[in-house]
């Protein structure tokens, strides 16, 4: 795979320079929802959640209009082919390994970039592992001098999106794994037709009354509730050539996110953070784009026999959210497992007390000498699937009849912890104990131990 071309290093140059001739004219901070995040959303709870004048909101009407009008063409010839693009760096690099595995055993020849903010987060000898998985590994900081305007997670989506060589781009978060091969979604025709295809969320848009007007949506204030979905940008399918400016305006909000925009799109509702930055700017230039038309599915836990069909157990509703597949437009078929609150990983799972990774920390805390240690679902009674773990079950719920969810040929969490036997055994991530406690699990839960020796596989019934 190529490095990314020197082209974006100038054009992120240019448009950092724009973004600071057009700074927000004040902070909004991120506060608490009013009357609770589940509150029935009416056009007067929305505006009357954030202390915006119409002064205020003119101004920066002008200053967004600004920043569109200064936004670059689409450089030609800076990036070729398609691709995955996902975010790694600390604790973040465990979900991946387990991510980038199921990507592979499900047939996946597409190439993959694993981003990070900079080498510190990189986990020793990481990157010579990711190269035999048809992986390579890239740093925001490399094409990037100064990183002190990316104080949060969410904010770095973005460059990782305008720097990936990919013209046309999957994007994942490192927590969310396709459960089908994925290749086939570049194929899709609601794709093919508008260049850019994102996944809903779970709730309706909060934003704030002032958003049309600030991004040139509208002339005036909106007085109703806003008819559309708020976006989960766990996975994005961008094609950059068409929607290249779209790509630059969501820079600008994400660039100014955490003091400004994500309060405006959110107002402290669901979703703080990065994901309604793209839909927003691809409205405001009147883009067409494509919201998938099924809404997203709760993956529950299981009950504790192993056998039970979505009870939900400890602190958590859902083990995960399942996504849609575009190409089947009648039925809701999953393409994507968005472990948003059961985190795969292998010491996730089952430590017992593990020490936090180096690169898990933050420069301060590394240089403070600190010392992270956390439990494991298998010992944490906390977690909503410790029963499970403790006695060996399965973790998903399944449908009644069917072990194998709705993917028809995929026992889904067997493979999952194939991966992960891989992820703990072999490579950067291997530790001993660890390791032995997944095959441990594979064989009491599943009946079978996968051992890996180097890059093959030999399955122990």
């Amino acid at each position: 795979m190529r490095e990314p071309s020197s082209q974006i290093v100038e054009q992120w140059l240019k448009l950092q320079l724009l973004f600071k001739a057009h700074p927000p004219n004040l902070v909004l901070e991120r506060l608490d929802f009013q009357g609770g995040r589940n509150a029935k959303l009416t056009p007067e709870l929305l505006a009357g959640y954030l202390d915006i004048t119409l002064e205020q909101a003119s101004y920066m009407r002008e200053e967004h209009a600004s920043v569109v009008q200064g936004l670059p063409d689409y450089p030609q010839k800076a990036f070729a082919g398609r691709g995955i693009t996902m975010i790694g760096g600390g604790r973040y690099s465990e979900f991946l390994a387990t991510t980038l595995g199921m990507i592979r055993l499900l047939g996946s020849r597409l190439p993959v970039e694993v981003w990070m903010k900079d080498r510190s987060e990189e986990k020793a000898a990481w990157c010579d592992d990711l190269l035999t998985q048809g992986a390579v590994c890239r740093f925001i900081s490399d094409y990037i001098a100064d990183m002190s305007v990316f104080t949060h997670y969410y904010q770095l989506k973005v460059p990782v999106l305008l720097f990936s060589t990919f013209a046309e781009v999957l994007y994942l978060d490192s927590d969310n794994m396709p459960v089908v091969n994925p290749d086939a979604v570049f194929d899709v025709p609601l794709y093919i037709a508008t260049g850019a295809v994102l996944w809903p969320d779970f709730w309706r848009s909060s934003e704030s009354p002032y958003t049309p007007f600030i991004t040139g949506r509208d002339s005036v204030k909106a007085t109703a509730v806003p008819g559309f979905q708020t976006v989960e940008a766990g996975q994005m399918l961008w094609n950059k050539e068409k929607h290249w400016k779209g790509l630059c305006l969501s820079a600008y909000y994400n660039y100014f996110g955490p003091n400004y925009f994500y309060t405006l799109f959110t107002q402290g509702s669901h979703g703080w953070g990065d994901k309604d930055t793209f839909p927003t700017a691809l409205r405001a230039l009147g883009a067409n784009w494509t919201l998938v038309a099924h809404h997203p599915q709760a993956q529950k836990h299981n009950d504790r026999t192993g056998t039970g069909h979505g009870v939900a157990l400890g602190k958590f509703p859902a083990a995960a959210m399942m996504q849609a597949d575009p190409a089947h437009g009648e039925e809701f078929r999953s393409l994507f497992l968005h472990s948003n609150t059961v985190k795969l990983s292998p010491r996730r799972m089952l430590c017992s007390e593990c020490v936090e990774d180096a690169s898990a920390l933050s420069a301060q805390e590394r240089l403070e000498g600190k010392r992270v240690v956390f439990k494991g679902s298998i010992v944490d009674d906390w977690s909503g699937i410790y029963p499970h773990m403790r006695d060996g079950k399965r973790v998903f719920a399944t449908k009644e009849g069917d072990e194998l969810n709705d993917m028809g040929k995929l026992d889904m969490e067997k493979d999952i912890w194939r991966v992960m036997e891989r992820v703990a055994c072999v490579g950067a991530f291997n530790e001993e104990e660890i390791c032995n406690r997944t095959r441990t699990h594979l064989e009491k839960t599943f009946g079978e131990v996968t051992r890996w020796h180097g890059g093959s596989e030999r399955t122990c019934r």
